[in-house]
């Protein structure tokens, strides 16, 4: 009995500070975290632009150059080029417009912001819609813990100020964003859309995914994007994103 009373009471103690740990982790901790473990907010909201050049393997080996470009405000463009032929998706922060030759497309047209796939707001977002969330407008909660690759993740919630809902898995450990699932109008159809990220490097002092693969929920198909080099605030007059007459 002595025995039990001298384990027992630290173990009830241990037990409620596991408990008391588990509750004080909020959004606010997990976001405050995820920003620090990216290089910092301050850092983060100091870019004024950012240019991403990679190679985009798919299935069946198919390889095509791609360059990612975001301005604030708002402003995102997305160059494809396969076999020499360029495709382009764009947002002017107001409109979505695109130019898609191996769609048979071949001169610019604007997209309605439903089936703006490429442009999305979180995706002209040059932050991520996680910083500053509450005074952009967005409401996130935290969906409890998930195991993505094998790793502990928050899974956070995040419904996007005039529609539209996001999931981020925070690794627990790394506290990095290493998948996020989004929901995109494609060909018509609500299309659910899961992104991974890895091997993530500093740049500036920022951290940025070198290795990126997006796929339709639960099919095997996959693109991987192998980021190859990446600008901070490079010069991008704001003409490249808006629609050509």
């Amino acid at each position: 009995m002595n025995r039990l009373k001298i384990w027992g009471l630290p173990f009830v103690a241990l037990l409620a500070f596991a408990c008391a740990s588990s509750k004080s982790t909020s959004v606010d901790d997990i976001v405050a975290s995820n920003l620090a473990a990216r290089g910092g907010k301050e850092r983060i909201e100091a870019l004024n632009s950012i240019r991403a050049t990679g190679t985009v393997t798919g299935p069946g080996g198919r390889v095509a150059q791609i360059i990612r470009e975001i301005k604030r405000p708002d402003l995102f463009r997305l160059e494809f080029t396969f076999q020499g032929t360029t495709s382009v998706f764009a947002n002017d922060g107001k409109m979505g417009w695109q130019v898609a030759p191996l769609q048979g497309q071949f001169e610019p047209l604007a997209v309605p912001p439903e089936t703006d796939a490429a442009g999305g707001a979180d995706q002209r977002d040059i932050e991520g819609p996680l910083v500053n969330w509450k005074e952009k407008g967005h409401v996130v909660t935290l969906e409890g813990h998930e195991v993505v690759d094998g790793k502990d993740t928050f899974k956070l919630k995040t419904e996007m100020r005039g529609g539209g809902v996001r999931y981020d898995y925070v690794d627990v450990a790394s506290r990095q964003i290493i998948r996020s699932d989004v929901t995109r109008i494609i060909q018509g159809h609500a299309t659910v859309l899961q992104t991974t990220f890895a091997d993530f490097r500093a740049s500036g002092g920022v951290m940025f995914p070198r290795v990126i693969e997006m796929r339709v929920k639960d099919r095997p198909q996959a693109l991987r994007i192998a980021v190859d080099k990446i600008e901070l605030d490079p010069p991008l007059d704001d003409a490249r994103f808006r629609m050509p007459r």
